[in-house]
């Protein structure tokens, strides 16, 4: 981009792809004709299904041709995350599609590591995105499930405008800035470029409680049965989470890993546009 490119192409799964998004964020918001495009080579791909990319390589490469020809783009909101490390600084990352705390935060400690990296292609290939996404899932939930036992919990006030609610303990946290398609159907029919995020808060139930969250998660109606299962819904374009303690914390930054320390704030950052088919 310092040499004057407007079009970058990701070729990998979600994490590479906002990692090189992070790249068009680095200093100022990107460009308006910069574009950025999805190459889908990885097993966590949902913005390159939402941008009609498909899966085969010669295809996918004709269709983005295409697309840069013409300018075919659609629009996304860029949501900033801002958290405070064990190093006592604050750190920004930028994100497309979905982040998340608790048992989604947990999800990449066990989908992103070298090891799993071995089996998450066969997992990929045989269940389609889903299957390393379930696989992470349930081992983020035993772990969860592990450090109750030990007494390790964490409660969450959540702050955004309209919206102040005293600490929980959640199982889940989870932040959409828009519909990720029929894979991930929790944000349904909330656009990309909407200007504000949705908020999931799914409440600890228990293990039986935790499931019934999951499966209407997965089915799309969550909506229909928010009060019965403990989940709270809204949309905002500033988020505020303050935990009760000063403990280290995972969250899911789409795909990527993190650590935090302390209050962390999720904001609409910036638009990008994206290559679509």
């Amino acid at each position: 981009m310092n040499q004057g490119a407007k079009i970058i192409v990701s070729a990998g799964g979600a994490g590479t792809f906002n990692s090189v998004l992070e790249g068009c964020c680095y200093d100022q918001p990107p460009a308006a004709d910069l574009r950025l495009a999805f190459l889908r080579k990885g097993s966590a791909d949902l913005i390159g299904k939402v941008l009609n990319i498909p899966d085969e390589l010669g295809p996918a490469v004709q269709i983005l041709t295409e697309g840069i020809i013409n300018d075919k783009t659609i629009e996304s909101d860029i949501l900033e995350v801002e958290a405070g490390a064990l190093d006592g600084k604050s750190h920004k990352f930028h994100m497309i599609g979905f982040g998340g705390i608790g048992v989604f935060g947990d999800i990449p400690y066990f989908t992103e590591s070298r090891f799993i990296k071995y089996y998450k292609g066969i997992l990929g290939y045989l269940f389609g995105d889903r299957g390393p996404f379930l696989t992470g899932a349930n081992l983020a939930f035993i772990k969860r499930c592990l450090d109750r036992l030990i007494g390790k919990r964490m409660k969450f006030r959540v702050v955004a405008e309209g919206v102040d609610l005293p600490f929980k303990d959640y199982m889940n946290i989870i932040v959409m800035n828009g519909d990720l398609g029929k894979h991930f159907p929790i944000a349904r029919g909330v656009p990309l470029a909407s200007g504000d995020f949705q908020v999931t808060l799914m409440e600890d139930k228990g293990t039986i409680g935790a499931y019934r969250q999951m499966i209407h998660a997965w089915k799309g109606d969550l909506e229909s049965y928010k009060e019965r299962l403990g989940v709270y819904i809204f949309r905002t374009n500033k988020l505020r989470l303050i935990p009760d303690t000063d403990s280290e914390y995972f969250y899911n930054l789409d795909g990527l890993l993190k650590k935090a320390v302390g209050p962390i704030e999720y904001r609409v950052f910036s638009r990008i546009k994206l290559i679509t088919g």
